[in-house]
């Protein structure tokens, strides 16, 4: 939940990702999106520390899959969205939809009233329509990167 709250992503690129696709000295992940598009979402130190501990829970694998379930297969889209579920259920959360997605649309929204700007949230988030395209301009990763480390949802909890 802490990834997909710091990087917006979405639940399918979240199940697509392999230990490999971990970059930790840029604090990136190759993602691949809609239509198979890869593009590189910054993390923050924060999820940092919470996938460092992750992976030491987490140990080796013969699968490369970063997210495994209790059998240590691909922890599959459908669990996700179960889990998040329930730790809703748990948490007591009514009124309001907790979903995978929900996080990505919370991710967007405290970005911006964190200060950042839509020019970097459309590199994050991997927005391709035309119309959107339009109204950003393209940046460099290494702003992108800069733009996360300064606004990042998780960081600002």
């Amino acid at each position: 939940m802490s990834m997909l709250l710091d990087t917006g992503i979405r639940i399918s690129e979240a199940e697509g990702l392999d230990i490999t696709d971990i970059d930790w000295k840029d604090r990136t992940f190759k993602v691949y999106g809609k239509g198979r598009k890869e593009r590189l979402v910054p993390f923050s130190r924060s999820l940092e520390k919470i996938l460092f501990n992750y992976m030491e829970m987490r140990g080796i694998l013969e699968t490369d899959s970063l997210f495994v379930n209790i059998d240590n297969n691909t922890f599959r889209v459908r669990g996700m969205q179960q889990a998040i579920q329930l730790y809703g259920q748990a948490a007591q959360i009514k009124g309001v939809r907790v979903s995978p997605h929900t996080f990505r649309h919370t991710f967007a929204k405290m970005y911006v009233m964190n200060g950042g700007d839509s020019f970097s949230l459309q590199k994050i988030l991997g927005h391709t329509s035309l119309e959107i395209v339009r109204m950003y301009v393209n940046l460099f990763g290494t702003d992108v990167s800069r733009q996360h480390a300064k606004f990042s949802p998780l960081e600002r909890l």
